[in-house]
């Protein structure tokens, strides 16, 4: 089975057997190396986590589904990656990051948490002005009608 792996995992101190395959983005390498685990996680690379660039034809689908979903604002770069090696690879994404799950979630890539449950049903989002309370689909910074600052929120069921 092959999983693709969050900084988040490796810091929670998971354990890495050699019966899986284990891969992580150069993102989330960087990440970590600038961390008190670097040490760690010289000595996993080297034993067990391969390190593996995805596609871009993977990153502009995941980068697609995320505007569609409203996470494209709460993912970073490294969280894009993760989902687009995943997708490339049909592997499981182990990552704590709701929005991850969610995106893997839309596009049926397997996924678990590490020290979290996760999440039980996608969520769509939209922004809301802190100042007038009227909602839009677009992100921005601040609100086009009052100026008030914008914040993401769960669109009802319908």
């Amino acid at each position: 089975m092959k999983y693709v792996i969050d900084a988040t995992v490796i810091r929670s101190g998971m354990t890495f057997s050699g019966e899986f395959e284990w891969y992580m983005t150069p993102s989330v390498k960087d990440e970590i190396m600038r961390g008190k685990l670097a040490r760690d996680l010289e000595l996993l690379t080297d034993i067990s986590i391969k390190t593996m660039e995805p596609s871009p034809e993977n990153l502009e689908k995941i980068r697609e589904t995320a505007e569609k979903t409203g996470d494209i604002g709460r993912l970073s770069n490294t969280d894009i990656d993760i989902l687009a090696l995943g997708l490339e690879l049909g592997a499981t994404i182990l990552s704590d990051d709701y929005s991850i799950q969610n995106v893997a979630k839309v596009l049926g890539i397997d996924y678990r948490g590490g020290a979290e449950k996760g999440i039980t049903e996608v969520y769509n989002w939209h922004w809301r002005c802190r100042g007038c309370g009227r909602f839009f689909d677009e992100e921005a910074k601040e609100c086009p009608v009052c100026g008030s600052e914008l914040r993401s929120v769960r669109k009802k069921k319908q």
